[in-house]
């Protein structure tokens, strides 16, 4: 029945205080710490009332410090939604058995507080308050196995294709030097089972709510489904050439305040307000000169091997004994690059897997990283050179690649997490959203993973 590792751990944590309170074992200690509830239930894996109160809190917080606030009830909600979506997904990176081990989590903490310039033991601590340093682990690791599930499966889903990337690369270059961005906030109504009908009529009733003065980000936090649920359907500034097309036309003759839409779109009807427009300059385009030294892991060499084998070809590096173009013709696995001594040649950090970008722009040029683990293996990252590019076709093109790039992964990442709770078995028991007659409930068999 209890096909998740966490589950688990939960059920017995309960049932111990359970028998401790049946047979008085105890009592004192569960009058201290009562027992825990269960908030709602997602497929095989269950979600607790002290997860949902700290997630509920947490969010507010969040939402107070860049000015916005949500009733309780929104906020309970949306904070669920988030909860749900990453049992969702950890339940998917189980059933297909994605992990990470120790000593990769060793790395990627390590890495991270390098890039901050704290130390490990600070970073946990920053992770979330009031957590022990082992659970702030456990979160970090959690962190980044929904973070590798969530980019493989969306990025997968993704095309751009070259007409696309021409077709902005000019507008971009028309554009100048200033461009206009949007503030934006966002509801979106999925039309479910091709029911157009119920989406059209949940449209007409959020309008008609917004008619009678209500918030919009409360609404938007009210319907959304999924992690997007946390934002309040607040975008954040989005320049104009990431805005999608259909929406412009509408958006160009806008005002502050103004709530634009209904939008028909593959995700479902959309519904934007615009809080503001600013006309910023044109950030110039950062291209990393890098080169790197791939080692990939198998049943025979693990990552602690390909770890301690890049540790010491850095010594090598660094003391002379080879160079790193050099090493990297004879070692790395990535046979591309290798044959140009692990040349990479010039490009935005967009273009490559994040925690290989990540590293990558914390370098100096000249400067060696210590090994570091990407989606593709164990990497040496040597950066030779940053150069700014503001006025060349390739500069243009790639500009224009990023920002459709990121345009569509926002929206096929909303889509994939709705499709994920479409076939998941979701109860909610939680008293506060019950009596509010919030309905999350899902009738998926339970055990069902896309």
């Amino acid at each position: 029945m209890f096909e998740d590792g966490l589950t688990l751990k939960k059920f017995t944590r309960n049932l111990a205080l359970a028998l401790s309170l049946i047979f008085g074992a105890g009592a004192a200690a569960a009058a201290e710490e009562p027992l825990d509830s269960a908030a709602a239930i997602v497929n095989n894996d269950i979600i607790l009332q002290s997860e949902l109160d700290k997630a509920s809190s947490n969010l507010a917080r969040s939402l107070q410090r860049s000015g916005r606030s949500l009733d309780e009830i929104s906020a309970r909600k949306a904070a669920l939604e988030s909860l749900i979506t990453r049992s969702l997904v950890l339940q998917l990176a189980q059933s297909q058995g994605i992990a990470l081990t120790d000593m990769q989590l060793d790395a990627a903490l390590a890495q991270s507080a390098a890039q901050r310039g704290v130390s490990v033991q600070e970073l946990l601590s920053s992770i979330s308050p009031g957590l022990s340093p082992a659970q702030a682990r456990e979160q970090f690791r959690d962190e980044l196995i929904l973070n590798e599930v969530r980019r493989a499966r969306v990025r997968a889903r993704i095309n751009v294709s070259d007409t696309e990337v021409d077709l902005l690369a000019q507008n971009l270059r028309k554009v100048g030097s200033i461009e206009p961005q949007y503030h934006l906030a966002q509801i979106i109504v999925p039309v479910q089972d091709n029911n157009a009908a119920q989406a059209n009529r949940t449209v007409a009733s959020i309008r008609q709510q917004l008619r009678e003065g209500a918030d919009f980000n409360t609404l938007a936090a009210r319907y959304a489904i999924g992690s997007a649920a946390s934002q309040a359907g607040d975008l954040g500034y989005l320049p104009e050439t990431q805005v999608p097309i259909p929406f412009l036309p509408a958006l160009l003759k806008a005002k502050p305040g103004d709530i634009l839409g209904p939008f028909r779109s593959p995700f479902g009807i959309h519904l934007l307000k615009l809080y503001d427009v600013s006309h910023d300059a044109v950030e110039p385009i950062a291209l990393y000169d890098a080169s790197h030294i791939l080692l990939q892991t198998s049943i025979i060499f693990s990552d602690e091997a390909a770890r301690n084998e890049l540790t010491a070809l850095k010594a090598q590096i660094e003391s002379g004994e080879i160079s790193f173009a050099e090493a990297a013709r004879r070692y790395s696995e990535d046979p591309g690059s290798a044959i140009n001594g692990g040349s990479l040649g010039y490009a935005t950090p967009e273009r490559y897997d994040p925690l290989f970008a990540r590293a990558m722009v914390a370098l100096r040029p000249g400067q060696v990283s210590e090994p570091i683990k990407s989606s593709f293996g164990w990497h040496l990252i040597y950066l030779k050179d940053i150069k700014i590019d503001k006025d060349s076709d390739e500069a243009y093109r790639q500009k224009a690649r990023d920002l459709i790039y990121r345009r569509l992964y926002q929206e096929e990442a909303s889509a994939w997490e709705r499709e994920l709770r479409d076939s998941a078995y979701i109860h909610v028991m939680d008293p506060t959203l019950v009596n509010a007659h919030i309905d999350m409930d899902q009738d998926a068999a339970p055990g069902a993973l896309p």
